[in-house]
């Protein structure tokens, strides 16, 4: 079984997220064991973000499945364990 290749970007009418931005929330992300509201990782970050730039930069890491976003927040999800996407490959199967 072959690993699904994540969803092509979409089309953007206007500018995206830098890399600089993408890896800050990234950043900010990772280093957190709860999720986060906007408004927190906002606050959190270096250097202020306006609302849309953040909310493309999540988009990004969903796309990717490095991100979960619920109810309660965004929180960094990605596992690295080859183990656990061996599992998920049978799910994906059914």
């Amino acid at each position: 079984m072959q690993a699904r290749a994540p969803r092509p970007p979409p089309k953007m009418d206007r500018k995206g997220p830098t890399l600089e931005t993408v890896h800050m929330v990234e950043s900010v992300l990772r280093k957190s064991d709860v999720p986060l509201s906007l408004n927190r990782i906002k606050s959190l970050l270096p250097r202020k973000v306006m609302h849309s730039t953040l909310r493309d930069a999540i988009e990004h890491y969903k796309r990717l499945g490095c991100v979960t976003e619920g109810s309660k927040g965004v929180m960094w999800t990605l596992n690295t364990d080859p183990d656990f996407w061996k599992v998920v490959q049978r799910w994906e199967a059914r």
